[in-house]
């Protein structure tokens, strides 16, 4: 990041921070500045002594619960195979160190020491690559081979131990890429208990003596470095569960008391903020919710292990936002991605906390918190409408502009999609795409986006969203929602969604309002499409062409262009595919309506139908319209 970019980022950050953050800072700052503030624990530290010779190191006994996960038996092989995982990609480990400031997709070395530029924009690349690997995740994945196989026991012990060896030798506390985020320390922290935990009986001294000084170094490191005010959210959750753990399972330290403290304070205030009423996430971010909501199971089962007193808030938190994920999923790789998605995990891609039982069930409902309407008539088919606010204030960095988009499946092929989410890091014109409102199924004016992007996780001039009208019965859904993003211009976007069951799924927008530049209307589908004119007909894998019509608007079919950046998605993090996208053009003048319909059945005329779920819409409309 250069200099000048690095100053409007701080003056923007400076501009949404309370008094109270910025004196926060400030004293932060001049701490670091004293003598001895840079000194990080030692082998001679009363803490790392404690931990050394306490219970959960010392103990031949099982010290922690034992999370439920399911397993991957090609996964296991890999794992013995001596290789890493990093966003669905396979990596083998290197030993002598420099694999652990490696990027392990784009070979790019981070530097070991120094003040390093970690944000976007940075000479190095995207840093959430390579703090993947350095979660240490995959060890608690390889412990429980060591803890269920006797004949694969030695190897998973002697990767265990060579690994965090060779991980610490090339980690010493304060330098590097691995010391920048205390929610990177944290999850390692956790990942490491749990793994030790699962191991205990058959590793040796050595590995005891690291953990006791990973534990003390991370929760000291974590302690000071608390994200705080503005930057309070997934990673705040983190941080607590990190404090939590290194205060509850290891008492003896003379600071456990005050991590334990700070930790249990931090998850009752963030849990009932974070999950909102309705049991969705405060971020606008569904794999955060996930991330956030295993993270918080994983802190109410350690307090229930240690019987120590629960924390109410945070398991209240937790069965809201368990049930809002059962709602729109039957599993974790099946959650929709709307907002923000890392591809990061609380513990493990097989951690099951939060799902109890399959979601593929009907179920109509709406969640007026979270702004989003979920339906299903048979547990194979998904509609979602969103009609969500931007995400967490003051910033909203990890919600996307996506008022009004739609998504759609039936009999488990994604028909209409969220594109993504690309990566944080690298190139920022795929940022600023994939987090904009041109690369969602919703309305642009000008091509500009539902609210002003001022950097990669900060947004300015939020929208105001509401849903209007949500009606259900057993075979048909109507909803009706707003939003004001275009008033400045004068313009209203208005959007009915009628889908009836087994028949078609119909989109009515309205955008009435002064003459102005480009009105346009996107649809990004997960399926090959064909046709022009006005009809065309999509062809989902294993299913019956459906037909597609638009109605009201000049339309084009785009697939990947660079220049501007239309048509691409990214099925999970770091992946940039080509994907397909009708585009309405509607006019420049009043009247503007563009009709969409989705024939489910097969019935060559698309408009077949449908027209009479319309017309008491525009009535609620028409009484919302100035004079």
């Amino acid at each position: 990041m250069s200099r000048t970019a690095r100053l409007l980022w701080l003056w923007r950050r400076l501009r949404v921070m309370s008094p109270a953050e910025i004196a926060h800072r400030i004293g932060r700052v001049m701490r670091r500045l004293l003598p001895g503030a840079h000194r990080w624990p030692d082998a001679t530290d009363p803490n790392i002594i404690a931990a050394r010779q306490g219970q959960f190191l010392g103990s031949a006994e099982r010290q922690l619960f034992h999370p439920p996960v399911v397993r991957d038996a090609a996964d296991a092989n890999l794992l013995l195979d001596g290789q890493v995982t990093c966003f669905d990609r396979w990596i083998p480990v290197r030993s002598g160190g420099q694999f652990w400031h490696t990027d392990p997709l784009s070979g790019v070395v981070w530097p070991r020491s120094g003040p390093i530029d970690y944000r976007p924009g940075n000479p190095h690349g995207d840093v959430r690559v390579i703090w993947e690997i350095n979660r240490l995740q995959h060890l608690f994945g390889v412990a429980l081979i060591a803890h269920d196989s006797t004949v694969h026991r030695e190897r998973a012990i002697a990767l265990i131990e060579s690994q965090l060896l060779d991980w610490w030798q090339a980690n010493p506390p304060g330098a590097g890429v691995n010391y920048l985020s205390a929610m990177e320390a944290a999850l390692r922290l956790v990942s490491l208990c749990h793994a030790f935990d699962l191991a205990r009986p058959w590793l040796r001294t050595p590995v005891r003596d690291i953990l006791a000084a990973i534990v003390v170094s991370h929760a000291t490191f974590i302690e000071g470095h608390l994200s705080l005010y503005s930057s309070a959210g997934n990673h705040t959750i983190a941080e607590a569960v990190g404090l939590l753990y290194a205060g509850t399972l290891f008492p003896e330290c003379k600071a456990a008391g005050r991590w334990r403290g700070t930790g249990r304070r931090l998850l009752a205030s963030e849990s009932a903020r974070q999950v909102l009423a309705d049991g969705g996430g405060l971020e606008q971010a569904t794999w955060y919710l996930l991330f956030i909501t295993d993270l918080m199971g994983l802190a109410q089962e350690l307090l229930r292990y240690a019987d120590a007193p629960p924390v109410p808030e945070l398991d209240a938190a937790i069965g809201r936002g368990r049930d809002f994920l059962q709602a729109l999923a039957a599993a974790p790789r099946d959650l929709p991605r709307i907002g923000d998605a890392d591809d990061g995990w609380a513990l493990s891609p097989g951690l099951q906390l939060s799902w109890h039982g399959s979601a593929t069930t009907p179920r109509q409902r709406s969640f007026p918190q979270a702004g989003l309407t979920v339906a299903s008539f048979t547990g194979h088919d998904r509609l979602i409408l969103l009609h969500n606010p931007l995400g967490m204030p003051p910033s909203c960095g990890h919600g996307h502009a996506d008022a009004l988009s739609v998504l759609f499946t039936l009999d488990g092929v994604d028909l209409l999609i969220d594109p993504g989410t690309g990566q944080y890091g690298g190139d920022p014109a795929l940022r600023r795409y994939f987090r904009g409102s041109s690369g969602h199924n919703t309305a642009t004016v000008g091509d500009a986006d539902q609210a002003l992007q001022l950097a990669p996780f900060m947004w300015a001039r939020p929208y105001r969203c509401q849903l209007e009208l949500a009606e259900f019965t057993a075979d048909h859904v109507l909803l009706l929602a707003r939003h004001d993003a275009w008033r400045k211009v004068g313009i209203m976007h208005w959007r009915a969604v009628s889908y009836r069951r087994g028949q078609y799924l119909a989109i009515h927008d309205w955008l009435d309002g002064p003459a102005t530049a480009s009105v346009r209307v996107r649809w990004h589908l997960g399926c090959p499409v064909e046709g022009d004119g006005s009809r065309f007909r999509l062809l989902p894998p294993q299913l019956e062409p459906l037909p597609l019509i638009l109605s009201g608007g000049a339309l084009r079919t785009v697939t990947g262009t660079r220049e501007p950046l239309f048509g691409w998605q990214s099925r999970r993090y770091g992946e940039v595919i080509p994907c397909n996208m009708l585009e309405a053009t509607l006019p420049t003048e009043s009247p503007r309506r563009l009709l969409t319909v989705l024939r489910l059945d097969g019935v060559a005329d698309p408009l077949q139908g449908h027209i009479a779920d319309f017309p008491d819409l525009e009535k609620i409309i028409d009484r919302q319209r100035p004079p």
